[in-house]
């Protein structure tokens, strides 16, 4: 007898895609991106970006997860991941669901161990803005779920939505990152990343996961520093306006104060912008 899946159980995922996924391909997901992660999802604040009709933050609720808010920019979506949870059950006071685009900052959704960015860094084209808007979080760990550019090298393969490359003149752009282009990323903001074997991890009854078996997409389990006491972030992001002189000097000044704090330069830049939006800056 097979064992049993996850997403067999709760099939209205299936039904409120957008994208039309098949139980096969989210079974293997869950089990893949969630459930052998457990550990890291036990008693976790999980933030959910491009959160869909909420398929992945209800799985992580039922892997372990004490509370997950979803970012999604669909209204549409949000109202239907909204409705899937009310449908199974879940607790309201576990979960919140966010309209808004992903490059609005985080700064009022709290703090969260885990964050999930899956199916959603090839479809923009400032991936350091977006991860170091996570960075700035602070979370243990951060699974990244991507199509991924087979381009050699630390390349950002720019497309069309429908996969052109190069995008036509006047089309939407995409930016499809190399797996070298991950490792730059997030080896930039300190985190250190292992990627899943999926070849090793896949069932022969898994269906619809070619692209994973084939490297055209990959996951990746991305560990972070431990969060930076409160007071040196403080003195370290105060400094950098005392010591930046003009604008223009103010990543030199970042680099210098991140070494002299042993504070990852990107992570302290982050901080830097949160209060200057704060109204923390220098004066004019």
């Amino acid at each position: 007898m097979s064992e049993p899946r996850f997403f067999d159980s709760f099939p209205r995922f299936a039904e409120t895609s957008k994208t039309g996924p098949s139980l096969d391909r989210l079974n293997a997901r869950y089990r893949v991106l969630l459930e052998s992660n457990r550990k890291l999802l036990d008693g976790a604040r999980v933030l959910d970006l491009a959160s869909h009709d909420g398929r992945f933050s209800f799985a992580a609720l039922h892997t372990g997860a004490e509370y997950v808010v979803g970012v999604e920019h669909d209204p549409e979506l949000v109202g239907r991941a909204e409705t899937n949870f009310a449908t199974y059950g879940v607790d309201p006071n576990r979960f919140r669901f966010v309209c808004r685009d992903l490059f609005e900052s985080f700064d009022d959704l709290g703090q969260f161990d885990v964050v999930f960015c899956f199916g959603i860094l090839y479809h923009v084209n400032d991936h350091l803005h977006l991860l170091s808007s996570i960075a700035a979080l602070e979370p243990s760990t951060v699974l990244i779920d991507t199509h991924v550019s087979t381009i050699p090298g630390a390349v950002i393969e720019l497309r069309s939505p429908l996969g052109e490359s190069p995008p036509s003149p006047g089309s939407s752009i995409e930016g499809r990152p190399s797996r070298g282009a991950i490792d730059a990323l997030t080896s930039t903001l300190g985190w250190t990343s292992t990627y899943v074997d999926w070849a090793a991890a896949a069932r022969a009854d898994d269906a619809g996961v070619d692209d994973y078996l084939a490297g055209t997409r990959v996951s990746v389990v991305a560990t972070c520093p431990p969060p930076t006491d409160a007071e040196v972030r403080n003195a370290a992001v105060q400094m950098v306006f005392e010591q930046q002189g003009e604008p223009r000097w103010q990543w030199l000044a970042i680099t210098e104060l991140g070494e002299k704090f042993d504070i990852n330069p990107q992570a302290l830049r982050a901080w830097v912008r949160k209060a200057e939006r704060e109204g923390r800056g220098p004066k004019p």
